[in-house]
């Protein structure tokens, strides 16, 4: 085993024992890593449809023979390179240059030669292919394939560490690349020079991952994996020149290692053009359905020519001339004929033949309003999953592009779709809506349903300057979907439900308020939708999204002006919240626990993780389970992490408001019990060797089920003990005279030994600040103030 660059040789050193990697080597497991599950646990997170050979459809057709050949070319000398161990390839270029299917035929002759390493083909309208959450797990999977020498290492990585899939991109970088990259390539000393090493990592469509700062953070890593790892990789990335890509290769030092292919008009020549298109005009004549209708010497020399210079070296133009006269419904020599007749007043402006040529399709559909709804609709429409059937089965994308679930969301008649579309099958692959659509697409094989041919048409219709009347305008198109969305709430369509839930709050705070989205809102019943979540979220608890976004949906409230004060969204939705908590708090203040409970939801700072409440209030095991269990199936408490603090903050500012609250506001008497109950934990002696029986998380379990876990409790333990220290001085200022807790607090003291469990300046500042607030408290009640025993 080698020393990877960031280890140093006493950590190395303590990693191993008697040659062997110590069962506790990383992390606190008491199991040595054997790599089996590590490699299931892999393969769960990877992300299906990224690899070049995965089935997903890209530009249409793929490199033709002797087209690019230049190009191709210059990548395979870079990777034939014999005097570099490693370095990058930027290709970059405007929509439809062709940057996908160079990229797959890279892959494909690197595949073919034992030369590819991994792929990663981004794309913007596919979920899980649209965000950087399985990258690096999908990249180690391929590499532990293609370099059978690295799959122990990182099937031991996953294995020893199973949280490496929540760390930074770039811990799991290091931890699932980099590092078993390098030991497995160290481990081969001499016979490096001989073998065979896959090299390549190929990265498509960088700008269609979501976040300008991912996409630099990306950027950034690899290249600093290449230069001071000296990872024995060559890395492709293929991209549109967006700016916060070509800044981040033009901030780095990476002069040395870097190389640079712009995809104009010096690599897609007018020769190439020609020959892509006698090709294409060739097979329609040999097999359109009318075939016997076109003359023999259709088209002509003089055509192709016109056709070439118009395209202006654009791939994308001639691809969609082709497609457009290709249709099965009409005479090709016609279509073509139409195409030619496309007049371009401004031929110095950039993509106008392109523009001219999306104006002329878009211009014979017959409904061009509900061509520009449904086309609005994919385009701003959300990619959120399906629920789980079970915990082991993958994520499913809900098909919001499927012409079904279009004609549910959009309240469009059967098969509409397909029929307001059917003009436009030159820029657009439509499915028969007529198919069954009552289940996911298989995650396998992408997202299904009506695709775009070329990004460049997205570019042509959110551009106004460019689309004229047939541009699609963001934010109305939010308002409608937001509207789609409120109505749908309690739809019978499964996915639609579904997606109705999740999307509602994001497609609000992305539109125009309309006159038709505000009557929709005012209609809309808030309850339903908080239940609703409960129906289709997983993980987290029923109100996982509704967490964070319930917060955020009474913000952009607060933030729109109202002609009519009558109709506040927020005043009026703000009533309907405070109806649905009082319904949900009575079960909580039917038990003591429970209510003690919702006292910490009122601390105003940061609170530590609920896993500490129960032992902090004195609540068994046993009985922690059932109240847990009540909780959960209404707010969920327990599920609450610092990051839905926004939520939390509105149930306090309900529970401490007797207006809103009622008989159900959080008094002084509930600080005055909690108190004293926290009073309890930390004042009294610690019995040694007893520990809270805190539920063991899933990753602590998932691989040694039925063990418990000591260290995992002594820890817990510990935190617990330092929350309680800095809850209490909140609720003893917020608590009432009461006879048992000033003479509790008057005969204890805080527990000397149980300071040694805690940092030391950790204990000082708490235990100081304790103690102050327990004089304060002593002091404001005493006899001497004229305290009689009785509460004030």
């Amino acid at each position: 085993m080698l020393v990877s660059p960031g280890m140093s040789h006493q950590s190395h050193a303590s990693s191993l024992k008697n040659g062997r990697p110590s069962s506790k080597s990383i992390g606190e497991h008491a199991v040595a890593p054997s790599g089996r599950r590590g490699t299931d646990t892999l393969e769960r997170r990877i992300a299906p449809g990224a690899a070049y050979n995965s089935g997903r459809k890209f530009d249409d057709p793929k490199c033709q023979p002797r087209t690019r050949s230049s190009i191709l070319s210059m990548i395979t000398s870079w990777l034939d390179d014999v005097r570099r161990d490693y370095g990058m390839l930027w290709v970059y270029g405007p929509s439809g240059a062709g940057k996908s299917s160079i990229a797959q035929a890279i892959c494909q002759f690197c595949d073919e030669r034992g030369l590819l390493a991994a792929s990663f083909f981004f794309a913007k309208g596919i979920a899980g292919l649209n965000t950087e959450k399985h990258f690096m797990a999908t990249l180690a999977h391929q590499i532990s394939i293609s370099i059978p020498e690295t799959r122990r290492y990182i099937a031991q990585a996953v294995e020893s560490d199973p949280s490496v899939f929540a760390g930074s991109l770039e811990t799991q970088l290091q931890s699932l690349i980099v590092n078993p990259l390098l030991q497995a390539y160290n481990a081969l000393g001499d016979k490096r020079m001989s073998k065979k090493w896959a090299r390549l990592v190929v990265i498509d469509g960088l700008d269609e991952c979501q976040g300008a700062n991912v996409q630099r953070y990306i950027v950034r890593i690899l290249s600093t994996a290449l230069i001071h790892k000296r990872v024995p990789l060559f890395i492709l990335i293929s991209s549109r020149p967006e700016p916060p890509i070509r800044d981040s290769f033009n901030s780095y030092d990476l002069r040395d290692i870097i190389y640079t292919i712009v995809l104009d008009d010096n690599y897609l020549t007018d020769a190439e053009i020609k020959r892509f298109f006698w090709a294409r005009f060739d097979n329609i004549k040999q097999t359109h359905p009318l075939r016997t209708y076109i003359p023999p010497q259709w088209p002509t020399p003089q055509t192709i020519q016109m056709l070439t210079q118009r395209a202006a070296g654009q791939y994308t133009y001639a691809s969609a001339v082709i497609r457009y006269v290709d249709s099965a419904q009409h005479r090709p020599v016609e279509r073509l004929d139409s195409v030619l007749r496309i007049s371009n007043p401004m031929v110095d402006i950039p993509f106008t033949e392109l523009d001219c040529l999306y104006r002329h399709i878009l211009s014979s559909a017959h409904n061009i309003k509900g061509v520009l709804r449904i086309l609005g609709a994919i385009l701003f429409s959300q990619r959120p999953f399906s629920k789980k059937r079970s915990p082991t089965e993958p994520e499913l994308p809900i098909p919001v592009t499927d012409p079904r679930f279009m004609e549910e969301l959009l309240s469009l008649n059967r098969g509409d779709v397909s029929f307001i579309l059917a003009d436009l099958h030159s820029i657009l692959e439509v499915p028969d809506s007529r198919r069954n659509s009552t289940a996911a697409p298989s995650s396998k094989s992408g997202e299904t349903g009506i695709q775009i041919i070329h990004h460049s048409l997205v570019d042509f219709l959110t551009d106004r300057t460019r689309a004229g009347r047939y541009f699609i305008n963001n934010v109305k198109v939010h308002a409608e979907l937001a509207r789609s969305c409120a109505r749908n709430l309690l739809s019978g369509h499964k996915f639609v439900h579904q997606y109705a839930g999740q999307a509602l709050v994001t497609h609000c705070r992305h539109s125009v308020l309309t006159h038709e989205l505000l009557t929709d809102l005012l209609n809309l019943d808030i309850s339903i939708w908080l239940t609703t979540c409960k129906t289709w979220s997983d993980g987290g608890g029923p109100f996982d999204q509704a967490w964070s976004e319930l917060p955020l949906l009474f913000n952009w409230f607060r933030s729109l002006t109202y002609p009519d004060p009558s109709k506040d969204l927020h005043d009026r939705h703000l009533r309907s919240w405070d109806q649905y908590l009082h319904n949900e708090l009575s079960t909580y203040f039917a038990d003591e626990s429970l209510t003690d409970l919702l006292t910490f939801v009122t601390y105003p700072n940061l609170l530590w993780d609920w896993l500490h409440m129960w032992p902090l209030l004195g609540v068994p095991p046993p009985e922690s389970l059932e109240k847990e269990a009540i909780d959960k199936r209404s707010l969920h408490l327990m599920g609450l992490k610092q990051v839905f603090d926004p939520y939390r903050h509105m149930l306090s500012q309900f529970l401490t408001d007797k207006d809103r609250a009622g008989r159900q506001v959080i008094t002084r008497a509930h600080y005055t019990r909690v108190a004293l109950r926290l009073a309890k934990y930390l004042f009294e002696p610690k019995t040694p060797g007893k520990l809270y029986a805190y539920a063991l998380p899933p990753e602590w379990t998932w691989y040694r089920q039925g063990h418990d876990d000591k260290i995992f409790r002594e820890k817990k333990t510990k935190d617990t003990f330092q929350a309680g220290l800095q809850y209490l001085p909140f609720y003893l200022e917020q608590a009432e005279a009461d006879v048992e807790l000033i003479d509790y607090l008057k005969k204890n003291k805080l527990d000397p030994i149980r300071a040694q469990e805690l940092p030391m300046l950790a204990w000082a500042e708490d235990k100081t600040k304790l103690e102050q607030t327990v004089a304060d408290y002593l002091k404001r009640y005493s006899e001497r103030n004229g305290w009689t025993g009785e509460p004030s």
